[in-house]
């Protein structure tokens, strides 16, 4: 049986337990091939700053700032990316991007060039108008909270701004469009209890689903460290949890994630032996500097450039991108990185499918291995999951 559950047959609504590489086989086959393809999605920051501070926030590792991507690069980086054939931008971190005034006009100017562009927010500071520009604009919103009953501790808020909270999610479900509405929580042992609650709330306000994920302690710098091995302790919370799902609202719990944080940061163990996928998947701080992934933040030895001095296609296109992409594929993990990262499923992915590739270069026929049979495969492929862009 492989480890790859959403590759047997119909997957989840909203995989987010996975990666939905599979779904674009015309860049796997390129990447496969050796050339020097572009990626198909970005994450990114446009701002270095918060206006909260949550209690387990990595980007307290990364260092905040003031910085952030002035609005004429914001556009020059949507420019490049429809040119280059990247299929979507999701502005989630390493700050609040609703601090960035420019973030309005830049997802207005993203979807009308055909992006696909999704938003990561605490939403403390929006307005009803700029909910409804994003709503019009985005693929989908998402509203980061990770408590209920200890919102302001938890989320390092003001007093009482969870009322403001609850009232920014409500019009957004209300004037959602075709935008997809979720919540993403970050469980740790604080608020473990929360988990509950929080899957009530969301059913409540008819968010369109809640994600709890895990807790990723990339080491020296964090907030906060604690033994992985309790996320068992919020095992039969997150059950429950799940079964309260209804039509309208999906709780989904990351356990393959949950899983890979706690083999990774407890026993350095990852499941492939190296970082390849960097060429499919490209991140950027809220500085406009681009690196391999969010633990480099801030390494000057990683940095592919700077998007407030270059323009995204040409540090796309040079040298020093393939040199770094090259140098992180060839060091070890243990050496090279700690804990569960946003780049661990698709590694996953990618490993599996690139060691059946050696062996007979057929990328259908690999596939169809990885699904476990031909039915599994076709039923995968018919029954794509939301959002497939955002791999």
């Amino acid at each position: 049986m492989s480890d790859l559950p959403y590759l047997q047959g119909k997957p989840p609504k909203y995989l987010f337990d996975g990666t939905k590489l599979q779904y674009h086989q015309d860049r796997l086959q390129d990447f496969l091939d050796g050339k020097r393809i572009m990626p198909l999605h970005i994450d990114m920051g446009i701002h270095k700053s918060c206006n909260i501070k949550c209690v387990y926030c990595y980007g307290v590792k990364q260092v905040k700032s003031p910085e952030f991507i002035p609005e004429d690069d914001l556009w020059d980086l949507a420019d490049d990316a429809k040119e280059c054939g990247i299929k979507s931008l999701a502005i989630i971190g390493d700050g609040e991007p609703t601090m960035n005034s420019g973030l309005y006009s830049f997802v207005q100017h993203a979807k009308m060039l055909e992006l696909d562009v999704a938003v990561a927010t605490n939403g403390l500071l929006l307005t009803p108008l700029q909910i409804e520009i994003l709503t019009k604009s985005l693929v989908w919103l998402r509203f980061n909270i990770s408590a209920v009953n200890k919102y302001d501790t938890i989320m390092g808020a003001r007093p009482n701004s969870f009322r403001k909270f609850s009232k920014v999610v409500k019009y957004a479900v209300e004037h959602k469009d075709n935008c997809t509405i979720g919540l993403q929580m970050v469980a740790i042992p604080d608020c473990f209890d929360e988990i509950i609650p929080l899957a009530k709330k969301a059913i409540e306000w008819g968010v369109d689903y809640l994600v709890v994920k895990q807790f990723s302690d990339g080491g020296e710098g964090m907030p906060i460290h604690f033994d992985m091995g309790r996320y068992k302790e919020a095992e039969d919370a997150l059950r429950i949890a799940e079964q309260m799902s209804t039509e309208r609202t999906r709780i989904v719990a990351k356990w393959s994630a949950i899983k890979d944080s706690i083999a990774i940061t407890n026993n350095m163990e990852w499941s492939f032996d190296r970082c390849i996928d960097l060429p499919l998947l490209f991140q950027i701080s809220g500085n406009g500097k681009c690196y391999p992934c969010g633990y480099f933040f801030g390494n000057d030895l990683y940095c592919y450039g700077d998007l407030t001095k270059q323009r995204l296609k040409d540090i796309l296109r040079s040298e020093r991108y393939w040199e770094v992409i090259k140098k992180v594929a060839e060091t070890p993990l243990a050496q090279l990185c700690r804990g569960q990262c946003r780049h661990c499923e698709t590694n996953r992915f990618i490993d599996r499918l690139t060691k059946l590739y050696k062996n007979k270069p057929n990328l259908r026929d690999a596939l169809i291995t990885m699904s476990n049979g031909i039915d599994n495969y076709t039923q995968m492929l018919m029954s794509p999951p939301e959002h497939i862009n955002f791999i």
